[in-house]
């Protein structure tokens, strides 16, 4: 049985690399020996009974939004995971699964009630309802495994999301919802995998808004309140943890942009992008 490593990426702008398009030189267009990924046109469906994998390009390998050729921390981390295998180092071969839609979160179209429906497209075009699409291709993975003779070895179940749910009103994630939401969220998405994946939870590094009243029992903002049921989560879930975007080197709160986002303070850089890419590698052979 040959081990491999498995990536997995879900949410929405900031794991889909948005607005952030490559410059040409940077395309991996030569599909990848070591690392592979599950290409837009045979795995977009409902209807499939099996995955196809690919060798890794920049291109087509997001099952959900149309937008290709990014910075985003998928393409970084198989652009330099390619680059260690290449200089001799010792690393599995890499899987990466990415599904993510802009402006996107937990009562969207993630939402774990939305009716099945899968029209693809760019982002306003584009409506799935990724819940049941990612469990679907979730169960396809673990039978992609068993059928290849694949042990798989999990760099993590990376969530890139909860900037949408700082745009709903406040009492509504209140009372322990929003928590429990999530739990049965991820908890869903492990057992349709058929692994205790590690979870990891990348943490909102927003400046806060501060409120009247917070059930933490500290006025805090509603981006600190989402990080708070993060943190929360990972005393409730075994196997889950936080990615702290504030670890950065170059993050800096005291400047216009703090150091990690575009022009739109939202969207993280490719650079940032990049930093997140090399700890997830770091923190993988590290273990």
């Amino acid at each position: 049985m040959k081990r491999v490593s498995v990536f997995m990426i879900f949410g929405q702008s900031n794991a889909t690399g948005h607005a952030m398009p490559m410059k040409e030189e940077d395309y991996i267009s030569v599909p990848l020996k070591n690392v592979y990924g599950l290409n837009r046109e045979p795995n977009q469906s409902f209807d499939i009974d099996h995955l196809e994998f690919t060798g890794y390009t920049s291109y087509g390998m997001n099952l959900a939004e149309t937008q290709d050729n990014t910075y985003s921390v998928p393409n970084q981390l198989a652009k330099i995971w390619q680059a260690e295998i290449d200089r001799g180092e010792a690393l599995n071969d890499l899987y990466i699964v990415q599904i993510s839609i802009g402006s996107q979160g937990l009562y969207d179209m993630w939402s774990m009630e939305m009716e099945k429906t899968l029209k693809p497209g760019t982002l306003g075009q584009v409506e799935i309802s990724l819940f049941p699409f990612t469990t679907h291709i979730l169960g396809l993975l673990n039978k992609y495994f068993k059928d290849h003779d694949l042990e798989p070895d999990f760099v993590g179940m990376h969530w890139r999301g909860g900037e949408q749910e700082t745009t709903r009103p406040f009492a509504s994630l209140i009372d322990g919802k929003l928590k429990n939401d999530y739990k049965k969220f991820f908890t869903a998405l492990r057992e349709a995998l058929g692994y205790n994946a590690p979870i990891v939870l990348h943490k909102l590094p927003f400046v806060e808004v501060y409120v009247k009243s917070d059930p933490t029992g500290v006025k805090l903002g509603i981006s600190a309140y989402i990080n708070y049921v993060f943190e929360q989560i990972t005393h409730e879930l075994e196997g889950v943890t936080i990615f702290d975007p504030t670890r950065c080197p170059f993050y800096n709160p005291a400047i216009w942009d703090s150091g990690i986002y575009r022009w739109d303070l939202i969207h993280y850089t490719g650079e940032m992008n990049m930093w997140v890419a090399e700890e997830i590698l770091k923190e993988y052979k590290a273990r």
